[in-house]
């Protein structure tokens, strides 16, 4: 089995269709899902997906921060942390707007804003470190216990309104802490306003997860880290046909349409699934044809089950229709 989780698939399409008239092309993508079968699941969001695929409660928090932490650092934690990543959020007249393109301070601007933001931050014991620029992580005896907050993942806020998106329980105390890091990062130079705190995590081994598959396929820190997470091999590929997939289960990430979704850019969304025409559902579809079982999920509480026609059931539709699609699940 072939299992792809693709954020950013369908999720603009109903409303580029409306105001651009917006028809994607996809022929082998339409073709791997003529008669599939729409299921509707209960959790949205791409690394919720994954996890619940795992068998994490969905209505726990994630505990990315342990596992992606485990992969930049190459050891465990040894405190309770989260991921703390760069951000740009713009003000508006009633709302603040969680920026779709992440910054890229480069090694030594996140060492000089981790030691003004540390400065401030040991007053809570809270202190920040990374190994890569882009993903930090605060840790402290604060994100334990009943003090913990609830988190939404980064790839859910970027692109909308983040009041409603904020850390929960004991907010009064992390909206404060977040609001002092942020007039500490206001006149910095490296177009970094904030820190978005997502997937809370003890330093302990959090509890085992249920492996689906025999491998993860991808291109991407999220399917590194959830590799990590289901102690399975990770196959780090930009084409299927750079993988070992004719046997066994394994799970593709592709995050590629995920960007220019939020960004709201048909064009840019369009040349990057016609590289994932070529690269990956074409060769899903000669697979599929082959016996092979294909499963899409597009992260939006919605898979399809696609098993392409038979060429002797030559009356069945060889292709699946954008509106057939959209309106499925």
């Amino acid at each position: 089995m072939l299992q792809f989780v693709v954020p950013g698939l369908f999720q603009p399409l109903s409303l580029w269709r409306a105001d651009f008239a917006f028809e994607p092309v996809a022929p082998h993508l339409l073709r791997l899902c003529a008669g599939a079968r729409p299921v509707t699941v209960a959790v949205r969001g791409l690394e919720n997906t994954l996890f619940a695929a795992l068998g994490h409660s969905v209505a726990a928090e994630l505990p990315f921060a342990y596992y992606r932490y485990c992969l930049d650092f190459g050891v465990p934690p040894t405190q309770p942390l989260v991921c703390a990543d760069p951000v740009w959020m713009r003000s508006g007249i009633d709302q603040v707007t969680l920026n779709a393109t992440l910054p890229t301070p480069d090694h030594a601007a996140a060492t000089q804003l981790q030691a003004l933001l540390n400065a401030h931050l040991a007053q809570d014991g809270l202190r920040l470190v990374s190994q890569h620029p882009q993903r930090w992580y605060l840790l402290g005896e604060a994100l334990s216990g009943e003090t913990a907050p609830r988190t939404v993942p980064l790839s859910q806020a970027l692109g909308q309104s983040v009041f409603a998106l904020l850390p929960q329980h004991n907010r009064s105390y992390w909206h404060r802490l977040l609001n002092e890091m942020q007039m500490l990062l206001h006149d910095n130079p490296h177009d970094i306003n904030a820190l978005w705190l997502w997937g809370v995590s003890d330093c302990a081994q959090p509890l085992p997860l249920t492996p689906r598959w025999d491998s993860v396929i991808g291109n991407s820190i999220t399917a590194q880290t959830l590799a990590l997470a289901a102690n399975v091999p990770y196959q780090a590929a930009t084409a299927l046909a750079q993988t070992d997939y004719t046997s066994g289960n394994h799970l593709v990430i592709l995050e590629d349409l995920a960007l220019p979704a939020l960004g709201d850019n048909p064009t840019v969304w369009q040349t990057a699934l016609d590289a994932l025409q070529t690269a990956w559902f074409e060769p899903a579809l000669a697979y599929a044809r082959s016996s092979g079982s294909v499963i899409l999920n597009s992260a939006d509480g919605r898979e399809w089950h696609c098993q392409p026609p038979a060429a002797w059931r030559f009356w069945l539709p060889s292709s699946a229709s954008w509106v057939q699609l959209l309106e499925s699940a």
